[in-house]
């Protein structure tokens, strides 16, 4: 059975946010922000009775769940072994070179299960999220996806995802 690709890399599909990286001495060890780009290709069969691999509007709709969270945020690798990370009184504390190193309102963190927020990492983080949630919402047909995360023009990290059995 052929198999079709599906992009979506609309202007929508974007975030702004700032993170960290835990690297002693690099310039990414101080907070600073990007304004974050999503494309995604989906391969899979075409469904004979829509006519799609799947419908535009889902894949957007799907995509844009799993960015929104992270928009206007600040990013917080909450699995990383050199943070001590707590939330109380409405603020995220992080302790890493020192106590409270950085001090957030809660409502403007994002805690994310991951060990850095580089792109790739985000990268693969998303992209799984997508595509569990294509999987789960009966796109159970998919072979493959890739995902690109641009973290500014001209710099950008893919990941790519095989079929997994449902």
């Amino acid at each position: 059975m052929p198999t079709t690709q599906v992009t979506v890399a609309k202007e929508s599909l974007r975030f702004s946010a700032a993170h960290f990286l835990t690297l002693p001495g690099h310039v990414c060890e101080r907070l600073h922000g990007h304004n974050y780009r999503v494309a995604v290709t989906v391969d899979g069969p075409v469904d004979p009775a829509t006519g799609f691999v799947v419908d535009f509007a889902v894949l957007k709709r799907v995509v844009q769940a799993a960015i929104e969270p992270l928009d206007h945020r600040v990013l917080v690798p909450s699995t990383n072994p050199s943070l001590r990370v707590r939330e109380t009184e409405g603020q995220v504390i992080v302790d890493y070179t020192r106590p409270a190193w950085l001090v957030v309102p809660a409502a403007h963190a994002c805690l994310i299960p991951v060990a850095q927020t580089t792109a790739e990492v985000m990268a693969e983080w998303i992209a799984c999220k997508v595509w569990d949630e294509l999987r789960n919402s009966g796109h159970a047909g998919l072979t493959r996806m890739v995902l690109e995360l641009e973290e500014s023009t001209g710099q950008s990290a893919r990941t790519e995802l095989p079929g997994r059995s449902g």
